[in-house]
Order: structure tokens, then C-alpha cells, then sequence
């Protein structure tokens, strides 16, 4: 072949990949792994009631209240529908958006507990942590999705508290027994705001488009 015929058949295979007729595979180049669609957050609702948390409030601690029940900074919010004593028992409650299950158990100190890891990019996680369950819905590894059913409202461990859901949304990949002490000594607000989010705030700014 002459080089002329080299340079039109060059030109041609530039085209064709441009014009999207031949894939990245046939010339030779790798395309990236897709990210699962599933996996990655495609927003965030709240996690008891409808999408917009209506008819539930914080009614017991909020975010970074001094709790004097752990003697410490309140890493999540407890969430409860007003005036409803125990009557909220047995509620669902809701994966807040696309992820994984990282631990689903027993904790002596929180009762029954669901943490889950979501992928708010490709690179960037948040965890949230749902606690106090009376049920549990899913297991560890499980791909859950958004408002999907993860357990229901229950009281804690041998009933210690009031029914109502303790919420917590993290910065970081914590164990789900992570709470803001250190050998019984309480951090100070601003580490744990290192190491936790605002739950209300942070999905607020981040609703489903």
C-alpha cells in the first residue's frame, strides 16, 4: 500500500472513533471500569416518614447537643414523631440513598444497629448509621437502595430509651460502635465534627434532583 493510501486509511480510522463507529476496545485502548449505577448516591432523603422526614422531628438530641445520659457531644440526631411517646415503635425506617451494608448487628450499648457506605462520587464515601432498631431488614455486604426498607423503630438495648431512631451520618469509615469519647473523656465539638456530618443539613443540601 502506498503511503497515500496508509494516510487516507488513517484519516478514515480517526473518523470512524470519532463519530463513535469504532469502540475504544478495537483500537487498542482500555476504557476506565464503569461505576455501578446502583452504587453511587443519587441523592439523599430522610430516614423515617416520607423523602422529606414530614410528620418526624428531632425531638430528642440533635447534632452536637451536650448529651448528659453519654456525658459527651451528640454525634447524630434522635428522631421521633412528636408526642408520639412509644407509639412510633415498629416504624420503618429507610436506607437514605444508594450503598452497602457494612455491619448489621447487635450493639450492647446502641441495641440493634444498621450501617451502610455510600459512594457520593467515585472516590468520595459517606457512612450513615441507623440505631436503637427494634428489626433489622438487611445483612452485611447487601446493596441497598435509596428509601428501601432497613429495619423498623424500636428502644434501644432491653428497652433502655423511648422509641425513636438515633440517625448519624459520618465523615468516615468508623466502627458501628464509634462513639466521641476516648477512655471515657468526651471530644471536643470541633473533632467531632471532624469525624461526623449534620445529618438534616448535609441531606438537605444533597435531596434528589
Amino acid at each position: 500500500m502506498t503511503r497515500k493510501c496508509w494516510l487516507l486509511t488513517l484519516c478514515l480510522l480517526i473518523a470512524l472513533f470519532f463519530t463513535g463507529c469504532l469502540s475504544r476496545e478495537q483500537l487498542g485502548v482500555e476504557s476506565p471500569d464503569p461505576v455501578e449505577p446502583t452504587w453511587l448516591a443519587d441523592g439523599f432523603d430522610f430516614p423515617v416518614g416520607d423523602p422529606d422526614g414530614k410528620g418526624w422531628a428531632v425531638t430528642g438530641y440533635g447534632f452536637l447537643d451536650w448529651s448528659s445520659y453519654s456525658n459527651s457531644y451528640h454525634p447524630g440526631e434522635d428522631w421521633n414523631i412528636p408526642g408520639a411517646g412509644n407509639g412510633d415503635q415498629g416504624e420503618p425506617v429507610y436506607s437514605v440513598a444508594n450503598g452497602e451494608v457494612v455491619f448489621s448487628g447487635w450493639n450492647t450499648a446502641l441495641g440493634n444497629v444498621v450501617l451502610i457506605k455510600h459512594a457520593i462520587s467515585p472516590t468520595d464515601f459517606v457512612w450513615s448509621q441507623y440505631a436503637h432498631l427494634d428489626q433489622r431488614y438487611v445483612s452485611k455486604g447487601e446493596r441497598v437502595y435509596r428509601r428501601q426498607p432497613i429495619g423498623t423503630v424500636g428502644r434501644g438495648p432491653n428497652n433502655t430509651f423511648a422509641a425513636h431512631l438515633h440517625f448519624e451520618l459520618r465523615k468516615a469509615d468508623l466502627p458501628a460502635n464509634a462513639w466521641p469519647r476516648t477512655n471515657g473523656a468526651p471530644w471536643d465539638r470541633s473533632k467531632v465534627a471532624d469525624f461526623w456530618l449534620n445529618p438534616t443539613l448535609f441531606i438537605n443540601h444533597n435531596r434528589p434532583q
